[in-house]
């Protein structure tokens, strides 16, 4: 069976027209209202991405299932040659500036981002040919990056979401609720985003009241249980890895890095250190992003060698040091564990995390963010994160364009897979504590994108 033949995300996804529907969630049963403030405490990294989108918004974006729901697009079709899409925009969409936003706002907003696709608009549709194989273009659509912007002559960018950007100066992001909105206006008044404070700062000032919504780690989620905190989450947009170094990478070390990757208990993992809060990985890309099963990546395995045969090497060999950040806590948890798992198979690991460079080692950890994306999209990010060296030692590869097929991005994350040096751990979702008085209205406040949902949150009194 080949890759197209388990496109259970494309089939998904891409039917041949989409009708609008709207997203489950239990009603809150309290009555929510409108009004009050909501603080969001994050890191810079991602912040300003988060923000943009709740101002400027995308055709199509993904739903809490995993697939695509409409935005400023109400339908999208694909013609029979599989090449030309033909999306209806919505009517009557206001923007920020009081106008009403118009087909040809929309074409001009995608040519600006794409001057090779051939676009048209014809009433309340737009048609779109990329030139290519365009199975996957919703998905490309629903992209953060291919929001839809409308640049006036004179004056700021305008938008259509429920937010609009009001400030932007030091550690402080405030945004202003649209009020003309066409999904209804968002209940919050305003709601400010804090980047100068610390992660070690955030979970006590959601106890504390001084926030909302900050990120966790998988290691806080006993804390955040205990103080009667809900989570959020995404879907997994990001992979633990281990990359062995080009010394251990050779041929010769096949059967050596065989046996200690058949050594690491990935649901024990994903299980115990990450508390449920992550998904075990044996591929770069998690089934939700790349919509192929991880069969599609099977290849022969040799059976590992026998404890025995590990206790008969030299200890040079069979002693291997496992580097990780000495700033990541989630890395060198797991990390002990693996070291475990390796002692169990005769292997003795050491785990550094020193401050700086530290003595050599053998192996590391890395944690690898991704975008919901295309599965070409995503994957380039990956190796991104792997760094041009890492991709060296497993051949010569490039990440794939944002047009690749799909049987494209299989080849290349086989290949990246293949001998055994870059080693899938856990996927792991991004993770947000929320204070008792943040409740929702319709679906979650974060989205399986990663994206925030706040035009359906609302705040209880004190």
């Amino acid at each position: 069976m080949s890759p197209r033949d388990d496109m259970t995300r494309f089939k998904r996804a891409f039917p041949v027209v989409v009708s609008v529907c709207l997203a489950g969630g239990a009603l809150n049963a309290a009555r929510p209202h409108y009004g009050g403030t909501l603080t969001i405490e994050t890191t810079d990294a991602g912040a300003m991405r988060r923000v943009n989108a709740l101002a400027y918004e995308t055709l199509a974006a993904v739903d809490e299932s995993g697939g695509l729901r409409p935005m400023l697009a109400t339908s999208w079709e694909i013609d029979a040659r599989g090449r030309r899409w033909t999306f209806r925009v919505r009517r009557g969409v206001r923007l920020h500036d009081g106008s009403t936003l118009q087909p040809p706002q929309v074409m001009a907003a995608l040519q600006g981002l794409h001057a090779d696709w051939q676009i048209t608009s014809d009433g309340d549709a737009i048609a779109i040919d990329p030139g290519r194989d365009a199975s996957d273009l919703p998905w490309q659509l629903a992209e953060a990056a291919q929001a839809i912007v409308v640049r006036p002559a004179a004056g700021p960018l305008v938008g259509s979401g429920p937010f609009r950007v009001e400030r932007v100066e030091g550690g402080l992001i405030r945004l202003r609720a649209h009020d003309d909105y066409w999904g209804s206006r968002p209940f919050v008044d305003t709601v400010e985003v804090r980047t100068g404070r610390t992660p070690a700062e955030w979970l006590a000032d959601v106890e504390a009241g001084r926030a909302d919504m900050v990120p966790i780690q998988p290691t806080d989620l006993r804390r955040v249980e205990q103080r009667q905190l809900r989570i959020e989450a995404s879907r997994p947009l990001e992979l633990v890895a281990l990359v062995f170094e080009p010394p251990l990478a050779t041929t010769a070390n096949d059967a050596l890095r065989r046996t200690f990757v058949a050594s690491i208990d990935r649901g024990a993992l994903a299980r115990v250190v990450l508390q449920g809060q992550a998904q075990p990985a044996n591929a770069l890309l998690p089934e939700w992003i790349s919509g192929y099963a991880p069969f599609a990546l099977a290849k022969v395995v040799a059976q590992p060698m026998s404890r025995s045969a590990i206790a008969a090497l030299p200890p040079a060999r069979r002693t291997l040091a496992l580097r990780v950040s000495a700033a990541d806590a989630v890395g060198q948890a797991l990390a002990q564990r693996i070291a475990v798992n390796a002692r169990d198979a005769g292997f003795t690991l050491t785990v550094q995390a020193p401050p700086g460079l530290g003595p050599a080692f053998d192996v590391r950890l890395v944690r690898l963010p991704f975008r919901a994306a295309a599965p070409a999209d995503a994957l380039a990010d990956v190796m991104t994160g792997l760094g041009a060296r890492t991709i060296a030692v497993v051949g010569r590869l490039t990440p794939p364009e944002s047009d690749a097929s799909i049987d494209a991005v299989v080849r290349t994350e086989r290949a990246l897979l293949e001998r055994d040096v870059i080693i899938p751990i856990v996927h792991v979702p991004d993770l947000y504590a929320v204070s008792e008085r943040l409740q929702s209205w319709n679906g979650p406040a974060v989205l399986p994108s990663g994206m925030w949902n706040l035009a359906n949150i609302w705040l209880s009194a004190p």
